[in-house]
Order: structure tokens, then C-alpha cells, then sequence
């Protein structure tokens, strides 16, 4: 009942734009960077991509960027728990640590893959890409299973700036401003924005998060560009929970500060070749703690506290050439430097008097990487993409990634496109080096590595107006890491044992039914699945034979619509279909599998234009927001409850 609800609302949609006379803007022709990393019309991007706008996202109120890769097919965005908490993102079933993330082009994942998307917020964005499909060829390592990207605002025309306040339930609030514009010679942005909230328990969850961002880029002539983009944060969770999710802790929390800063300059030599260098650099340094609850907390572990610190540099250095109006060669070189060096303490008692314990671990490594790709219109109608990447690392030594696809164009506008393609990941710098009592690290692991194929049918329809796609895709996954509990004393716990695998299917549609209304759906079967449960044994492992990969759904559905309601006023539903997905039970012991069940989530925001921009006045709208409007009670993980109903309201002011 509550679905067929929803749909009936996506329906009025276009029954309310038909009403409006609103004239569409002139849009220029979409242009796609991630998926190649040089900008491609995305009718020639062989792996699909989505592409989200930043105006869009603002417009929407969607604060975060795990939210906005909901809309994504075949992402599955799994937090656990409130506000700040661990966020991860399974892409078209591959692990956690099989995507790579980048800002403005520089790699913010931790070595080794892994990434917690709740804190990376969507303040001053110009779009996100997300590529679906194995991208080692291009990125290198963790481009397993897809790629996300976010770009940084990028400014034009006068100057230009925006305010915005909204607050509502959980304690929440959020304050951002930015300013934009530029000339001829020269763009720039700057944004600055604050979240709060007090979370979903009754205690200890108060979550802060402060973002600032900018982009400068220089033209100094026709042929030489030069940007420089950055980004901060710095965050302050605090959780209640144990690993069960049980709310037991009064003064436990997470403190987190993150700079990226990327350099990217360009040359067109001729008309023929362009040649660009890129220097990157992330650091991340994460902390926790965790006194006693008060004087009688003796007993256990009753005292912990951690710092880490983590860095990446690196330098990219590539040159395009265009030997003639068919063909596309790019050859690329690339360096990277990776640092980890972490420090904890745990203080606890079992019944033999009071221990202390601090233990420290530091570790680098370096990686570097030749690749070329070549763009070729083989027919008028036929476009063929091959790649290859050679990197050679400290740990593991060389390793070869391949990329190999096609678009074919039939009548009118049907597009056929498919792709095969290797991608792998380095083991983290704690399985390469670690050096505890219970953790010892293996220098001679292997990448986990993986071969994909997939392949595609895009259609368009009423003059553009409808478009719709389908896509089947496989993915072998092999050599995964895991850890060996029974290893003897000081050799070794980590061994590539496991094998994976996950095929599905991705069905989108896109329509514009009238003047200032869309309407998009998505639909994603998968069949996530292990083919080797390696050292994981018992019913209740996190791996076991031929069972499902853990929080995949197998069914997922997405449908939004959009629509301006008099001129002055836009309005946009979201309704989000999460099937069953498959999980461990860690409450009792020894831990039991069990099913999450499927549930439903409806959004919906409203934009009232109050007062229209003029010269010498601001622009001014109302704002409201809602989150799981039918308060659907869920839990994405075991144990840890989702968020119920979320409502914002607030004001933005443009000038």
C-alpha cells in the first residue's frame, strides 16, 4: 500500500508541469571525465556512468554524499547507524574496498581501498561521476569494481554567492555559504559549511562536521590551464554502541581532520597534442577514545584510546595525441608515495590486576605505473576503447591491468556497448606490515585481482525526450585477503585464500514528460556470491560457500521525479526499494547468519522561490526537506537501527 502510494505521487508529477510554461535552459554537451579521465561526450564512454549535479543536490537538500549515491544502480550504501557512523558502499557487489574514491582527481582512499563515505558531504560540489566496471587501467589500484568522483565547484561569469540554513529533527542543522565567478583568464569557488546533530540514541551521539573547499584555475593563454583545488574537514562523532550495536557507552567517540589538494596543469602543444601534469596529496589523521563510564568501569577492557595518521602523494604525468580525426592515443606515467603510522593504548582488568597495553605501527611504500589507451573510431559507427597499465610495487612487484571495449551505433539513436576488463587491489599497509602479538603482517601477499565483462543496450526515444538503458555484467573477484586466526606465533595472519563472484543486471529510464518535469527509474538484480570461503568456517562466518556476499540486496529499485510548479516553486519525490540482503549476527555466540528484511523509503523536498533575483536584490526560497517520510523502521547492518523520519526546513539566499 505504502509503495503503490509512492508511485501514484511520481505520477501527478507531470500533471502539474503541463500547467507551467517554463522555457529549458540551453544545456551544453555532457562531457565525462572519470570514466577515461579525459572529458568524453558520454555517448562515447563505454562503461556506464551516472553523473550527479552539484545545483541538483543542493536544490534537492541532500547534505551528504553517501545519500547521493543512492540513486546510483547497483550501489549499495550500507551505514551503520546514526549520523558520523561507518558508511560503506558495495558496487555492483564487490567488497567495500573495491571502489576508488577520488577529490578533484586525488585518491582519498586508505591504502589498501577501504573508504567510510559518512563524512564526505556534498558542500560546493560541481557533480559527481560514478563509473560502474573494473578501472585499474586508469586509476591503478582499488578501481575494482567502479569509481567515484567529486569535483569541486568550478566558477564563471560575475561573481556570485549563496547562503543557506536548514535545521529539523535529530538535532540536525546545517550552515553553508559559498561564492563563485571568474572571467576569460580565470574561475574560482569558495564554500564553507557546518552540520550538527544530536543523532538517533537517547545519549553520547552528538555528531559535528565542518567542510571548506575552493577551486582557482588560471588560463594565462589560449593553450595553458592551471587549477588548484582543495578541500578540509574536520569531524566529531560520538558513539554509544558496542560492536553488537548495543547503546552502552556514555563518553565514547571518533575525531577526524582530512586535507586534499590537488595541482593540475595542462598544455596543448598543437593542435594534436596536449600534454598534463598532476600532483596529488591527502592526509588524513583519525583518532578515538574511550575512558571509563565512571570510577566502578574497571572490569574488561575498560579504557582505550588510538591516533593514525595517513598520507598519499602522488604525481601523474600523461600526454594526448591526435594523429587524426579518428583516433585518440593517450601515454601516461605515474608515482605514488603512501604512509601509515598508527598509535593505540588499552587499559583492563579480567580478574589478574589492572593491565596497560600501547603498541605503535608505522609503515610506507611506494607504487609506480606506466598506461595507454587508445580511442579509435574504427567505422563511422563503430568506437573501440583499449588500454593497459603496467604497475610496478614495492610489496607485491608488477602487476598488468587490460581494458578492452566497444560502442557500436545501430539506426537512429540505439546505442550496443561492451567491455571486459582486469582490475586488482593492494593489500593495506596492516596486512603488508603489521607487527603485533595478534596481527602479523604478510610482505608477500598478492593483489586481490579481478576479471569483469559486461555488456549494454542505450536507447533513445521521443526525440531525445525518453531515454532507456540495460546492461548485464559479471565479476570473477580472486586471491582475497583474509585473516588467519590459527597461525603459529609470529608468522603471518594474512593469506590470499578466497574467491568471489557477483553477476547482475542494471535497467534505467530517464523521461521528460514536459517542460521543467523529469522522471528517472533504476532497477538492479544481483547475485553476489562466494566461491570459496577460504579460512571462514561455520555457519555464522562472514564467508561461506556458496552463500551470498554479505549486505548485497538482490533486488534494488529507484524511482524519482521532479517538477517546477508555477515558476516559482519545484518539488521532488524519491522513493528507494531495498530487497532482502543476507548478514551476521554477532549478538550471540558463536555468531548466526541471518536476513535483513527488504524496506521501502519515500523523500521529498519543495523549493519556494519567495523572492525573485533582480539587480541590486538577492534571490531568496524556503526550503523544506523530508527523509523516510513513512518512518520505516530498518536496520542496514545487524544490530543498528536506521534513521527514522527526517525533517528540515530552512531558507536560502542567492545573490
Amino acid at each position: 500500500m505504502r509503495a503503490t502510494a509512492c508511485t501514484l505521487l511520481l505520477a501527478a508529477l507531470p500533471i502539474a508541469a503541463r500547467a507551467q510554461d517554463v522555457r529549458d535552459t540551453v544545456e551544453l554537451e555532457d562531457l565525462v571525465v572519470t570514466a577515461d579521465r579525459t572529458p568524453l561526450p558520454a555517448d562515447r564512454v563505454v562503461n556506464p556512468t551516472t553523473v550527479i549535479s552539484g545545483a541538483t543536490l543542493r536544490e534537492r537538500g541532500i547534505l551528504s554524499v553517501a545519500d547521493a549515491l543512492r540513486e546510483v544502480p547497483g550501489a549499495a550504501l550500507v551505514p551503520t547507524g546514526s549520523f558520523g557512523s561507518q558508511t560503506s558502499l558495495f558496487l555492483r557487489g564487490g567488497e567495500s574496498d573495491y571502489v576508488k574514491v577520488l577529490v578533484d582527481g586525488v585518491p582519498v582512499n586508505q591504502p589498501g581501498g577501504s573508504f567510510d563515505f559518512a563524512n564526505l558531504t556534498t558542500e560546493n560540489i560541481e557533480r559527481i561521476e560514478v563509473t560502474r566496471g573494473p578501472g585499474s587501467v586508469v586509476y591503478g589500484s582499488d578501481a575494482v569494481s567502479g569509481v567515484v568522483q567529486i569535483f569541486t565547484r568550478r566558477g564563471a561569469g560575475r561573481f556570485q554567492g549563496e547562503a543557506s540554513y536548514r535545521a529539523g529533527t535529530f538535532g540536525t542543522w546545517n550552515a553553508e555559504g559559498a561564492v563563485y565567478g571568474g572571467t576569460e583568464s580565470m574561475s574560482y569557488s569558495a564554500g564553507l559549511s557546518r552540520f550538527a546533530s544530536s543523532g538517533i540514541y537517547a545519549f553520547n551521539n552528538d555528531y559535528r562536521n565542518t567542510t571548506a573547499s575552493g577551486a582557482l584555475t588560471l588560463r594565462p593563454d589560449e593553450r595553458t590551464d592551471l587549477t588548484l583545488s582543495a578541500r578540509t574537514g574536520d569531524l566529531t562523532a560520538e558513539f554509544p554502541t558496542d560492536f553488537t550495536g548495543a547503546p552502552v557507552d556514555r563518553n565514547s567517540f571518533t575525531l577526524q581532520d582530512a586535507t586534499t589538494v590537488g595541482l593540475d596543469l595542462g598544455r596543448r602543444v598543437s593542435d594534436r597534442l596536449e600534454v598534463r601534469a598532476f600532483l596529488a596529496s591527502h592526509t588524513q589523521n583519525d583518532g578515538s577514545e574511550d575512558d571509563p563510564d565512571s570510577a566502578a568501569d574497571t572490569v574488561g577492557f575498560f579504557s582505550s584510546a588510538s591516533q593514525a595518521r595517513m598520507k598519499r602523494q602522488s604525481a601523474d604525468v600523461r600526454a594526448s595525441f591526435t594523429p587524426g580525426a579518428a583516433a585518440r592515443i593517450t601515454l601516461g606515467a605515474t608515482a605514488e608515495f603512501q604512509s601509515l603510522r598508527e598509535e593505540t593504548r588499552s587499559e583492563s582488568d579480567f580478574g589478574f590486576g589492572r593491565t596497560s597495553d600501547a603498541q605503535g605501527f608505522a609503515a610506507s611504500r611506494h607504487n609506480v605505473g606506466v598506461y595507454g589507451q587508445a580511442l579509435l573510431d574504427a567505422t563511422p559507427r563503430l568506437l573501440l576503447n583499449l588500454g593497459a597499465r603496467l604497475d610496478d610495487n614495492e610489496t607485491f612487484g608488477t602487476h598488468v591491468t587490460g581494458r578492452a571495449g566497444a560502442i557500436y551505433r545501430l539506426a537512429g539513436a540505439t546505442r550496443v556497448r561492451a567491455s571486459v576488463g582486469t582490475g586488482f587491489k593492494e593489500p593495506s599497509l596492516r596486512e603488508n606490515y603489521a607487527t603485533s602479538a595478534f596481527e602479523v603482517g604478510n610482505p608477500a601477499l598478492d593483489p586481490e585481482r579481478s576479471l569483469g565483462w559486461e555488456a549494454g543496450l542505450e536507447q533513445g526515444l521521443l526525440a531525445g525526450e525518453l531515454t532507456l538503458a540495460a546492461t548485464v555484467f559479471q565479476q570473477r573477484f580472486r586471491d582475497l585477503i583474509q585473516y588467519d586466526a590459527a597461525a603459529s606465533p609470529g608468522t603471518p595472519n594474512y593469506r590470499n585464500v578466497a574467491r568471489a563472484s557477483s553477476r547482475g543486471l542494471e535497467l534505467e529510464a530517464a523521461l521528460r514528460p514536459a517542460p521543467g518535469t523529469t522522471v528517472s527509474a533504476s532497477y538492479t538484480w544481483l547475485r553476489p556470491r562466494v566461491d570459496d570461503a577460504g579460512l571462514s568456517t561455520g555457519a555464522g562466518a562472514t564467508f561461506v560457500e556458496g552463500r551470498s556476499l554479505l549486505r548485497r540486496p538482490a533486488h534494488a529499485l529507484r524511482l524519482d521525479g521532479r517538477t517546477r510548479i508555477a515558476g516559482r516553486a519545484t518539488l521532488g519525490v524519491g522513493v528507494q526499494y531495498t530487497g532482502a540482503r543476507d548478514d551476521v549476527d554477532f549478538r550471540p555466540f558463536p555468531s548466526v547468519r541471518t536476513t535483513l528484511d527488504a524496506y521501502t523509503l519515500l523523500e521529498a523536498d519543495l523549493t519556494v522561490e519567495l523572492v525573485h533575483p533582480r539587480a541590486g536584490a538577492p534571490a531568496v526560497s524556503a526550503l523544506l526537506r523530508g527523509e523516510n517520510l513513512l518512518d520505516a523502521d530498518y536496520s542496514t547492518v545487524v544490530g543498528f537501527p536506521g534513521r527514522g523520519r527526517l525533517v528540515q526546513a530552512g531558507a536560502r539566499v542567492g545573490f
